[in-house]
């Protein structure tokens, strides 16, 4: 027992040198954390050409008195600890101290690694999923989602009231896209399951510490590429730079109507046709798939530019359509479309949204000779049925393509299709929304639960506008 006793005093004068050497490094790191302090404190007086108080000067000097004179003296510690162990405490009852020392910590540890495992817990969301690039079929809804987390000083994380479907998500179901999904996103999104949604709006929950355009509490709306995370999901993160307040005078549902199908129709005008934004006077054109939510949003652009719209849709969407705009209607029920195109001439540009399928070739024949013709629908991805070799060498030409991009200062998401969601169409659609000269169209509105109804009701030829996934 003597030898133990005399191990234990060695090592607590090891341990004694070492504690004066922290308290000494300690001291001296307070001593220049004040004095920094007070110089930090005389030049906020001295650029705000203020005199300095003389309070602060007395309270200093108190400070810098209770700071010395509390002085810990490790050695004197030392000599207290060692007299009561000679002259009270038994060797025995210091070994149980010093078990009941070590077990104590070790249960706190315990106790503290676990608890702090709760208190960190991600609660789960809802969110629709594509499990198996099957079709619909491998599409459902799970409850176990993990909670999306702020982690760039730049992104918002949004609360999604409502989503729309889009035709793209029932081809993302068949894998569309999913090579540029493994190259342009990271982590758990580059591959299966994917989450669906193009667009959505909601509210604002979370901010990154560099935001400037957004604060907790707003409400907006906003749209997403086809190989971006997908938004139908309760919570989500993406970029400042990608969302927009939406319009005031409609309700969330109505809403998430307009920005990924805003997006497309206002690219397919402005970048795409021969119409200048904002001016189509003089100009005829005929839109193919006037009940789609691309189709009605195409109509009242041109109408409101100036232009004389024809459209050709569903019997059920003509009412629709012409109190959208449309001069005139073609309806889809069986007439010859062609013997019916012929009584209205040439178009200066002629758009086509979907619906039931035509030969593209009879609508290019009316087309002026300056004419454009524009197709909205997803174009097929030659990087989605390409080999391993084929595959490999098409990644390679992305990564340098995508370095080039980022030597130049371009954002990733204007990628391909990206480049046509753009944050300056959604405001612009906005701003038309709230001087209400743009009509959000909705079809149906569906739960969550319901996401199969919503995906085959978006491929009917009959439905009109847009459908609707509603988080509320």
């Amino acid at each position: 027992m003597d030898e133990i006793w005399f191990h234990l005093t060695n090592q607590y004068e090891i341990f004694q040198i070492k504690i004066s050497l922290l308290v000494q490094q300690g001291q001296q790191w307070i001593i220049t954390w004040l004095s920094q302090a007070q110089q930090a404190f005389y030049k906020l007086h001295s650029y705000q050409n203020i005199e300095k108080p003389i309070w602060f000067d007395k309270l200093w000097e108190q400070l810098q008195i209770q700071y010395y004179n509390a002085y810990f003296n490790v050695t004197g510690l030392y000599r207290q600890i060692k007299d009561l162990c000679s002259n009270e405490v038994s060797k025995k009852e210091l070994g149980f101290c010093l078990a009941g020392l070590l077990l104590g910590t070790l249960i706190g540890y315990y106790a503290a690694v676990n608890w702090g495992y709760i208190s960190h817990h991600i609660p789960s969301i809802k969110a629709i999923i594509c499990h198996y690039y099957i079709g619909i079929e491998g599409v459902s809804v799970i409850d176990d989602a993990k909670m999306p987390v702020i982690e760039k000083s730049n992104q918002l994380l949004i609360q999604v009231k409502a989503a729309s479907v889009n035709v793209v998500d029932t081809k993302i179901c068949y894998g569309y896209s999913k090579i540029y999904r493994k190259l342009l996103n990271t982590g758990k999104y580059k591959d299966l399951p994917v989450i669906l949604g193009r667009d959505c709006t909601g509210i604002v929950v979370g901010i990154g510490r560099n935001v400037i355009n957004f604060d907790v509490g707003d409400e907006v709306f906003l749209a997403v590429p086809s190989w971006a995370p997908g938004t139908m999901a309760e919570y989500i993160v993406v970029l400042e730079t990608q969302a927009v307040k939406r319009p005031k005078l409609f309700t969330f549902e109505a809403c998430a109507s307009l920005p990924y199908s805003g997006c497309i129709a206002w690219d397919a005008l402005v970048n795409r046709s021969t119409i200048q934004e904002g001016n189509a006077k003089g100009k005829r054109v005929l839109i193919y798939g006037g009940n789609t939510s691309v189709g009605c949003i195409l109509t009242q652009l041109v109408q409101l530019w100036g232009g004389d719209v024809i459209t050709i849709c569903s019997p059920n969407a003509i009412i629709v359509s012409k109190a959208l705009g449309a001069k005139s209607v073609i309806p889809l029920d069986g007439t010859n479309i062609e013997k019916e195109l012929y009584f209205y001439g040439k178009f200066d540009a002629i758009f086509y949204t979907g619906g039931q399928s035509i030969d593209e070739r009879i609508l290019r024949r009316y087309l002026t000779s300056c004419g454009s013709y524009v197709s909205t629908v997803p174009e097929q991805l030659i990087s989605d049925s390409l080999g391993f070799i084929f595959g490999s060498i098409f990644a390679g030409c992305v990564r340098i393509k995508l370095l080039i991009q980022y030597i130049l200062g371009f954002d990733m998401h204007q990628w391909k299709e990206g480049s046509k969601i753009n944050t300056m169409y959604l405001q612009a659609l906005c701003d038309l929304a709230d001087a209400n000269q743009l009509q959000m169209i909705v079809d149906r509105v569906y739960k969550p639960n319901n996401i199969k109804h919503a995906l085959n009701h978006i491929l009917d030829p009959n439905a009109i506008g847009s459908t609707i996934i509603t988080f509320q």
